[in-house]
């Protein structure tokens, strides 16, 4: 396997720069609240939780193209499989961030999760937010499995080609 070229590297630096841009803009939005995104009245959900209801259903088409070739048992599916199970996993990692953007208070997401505390409060399992992060959390792992499932055919060769650290990292 040769290494990356320039070409990959710049490319990589542009998204790189895009991906702080659009940190800096959140960190913006964390500090000025949740109006500079549209959270006015009488619309409070805005287009985070449209973004999110969007990734799913990107995530869905991902699972629906890999089942429906599973279950015809097309000879030539592994490599779209891979293509369609990587979609799914980065789609629903993807939706999972707007989760918390929605929330806007991103550092109290720790009150969703069940602990005992001094106040005695514990979750609300009549929250939606609550209910998607669980099916979240489900389809994710179930997702990344399938996704390596698939691809232990590819790590092995991809082991034999390789030589040093790549080598053992696809061992």
């Amino acid at each position: 396997m040769d290494g990356a070229s320039l070409g990959y590297w710049l490319l990589v630096a542009i998204s790189g720069g895009f991906v702080a841009l659009a940190g800096g803009i959140w960190i913006y939005q964390v500090y000025k609240g949740l109006g500079i995104a549209g959270y006015l009245h009488p619309v409070f959900w805005g287009a985070y939780i449209v973004t999110f209801v969007f990734w799913v259903g990107i995530a869905h088409a991902g699972t629906l193209i890999s089942a429906i070739l599973y279950l015809f048992r097309a000879k030539w599916r592994n490599a779209i499989n891979r293509s369609a199970e990587a979609m799914t996993v980065i789609a629903v990692l993807t939706a999972a961030q707007f989760l918390g953007i929605h929330v806007g208070r991103i550092w109290k997401s720790y009150f969703i999760l069940p602990y005992p505390n001094q106040r005695g409060l514990w979750v609300n399992f009549k929250s939606p937010l609550l209910w998607d992060t669980f099916a979240i959390t489900t389809y994710a792992t179930t997702s990344i499995l399938f996704l390596y499932i698939g691809m232990v055919p590819d790590l092995a060769i991809a082991r034999d080609r390789s030589t040093g650290w790549r080598r053992v990292l696809y061992a």
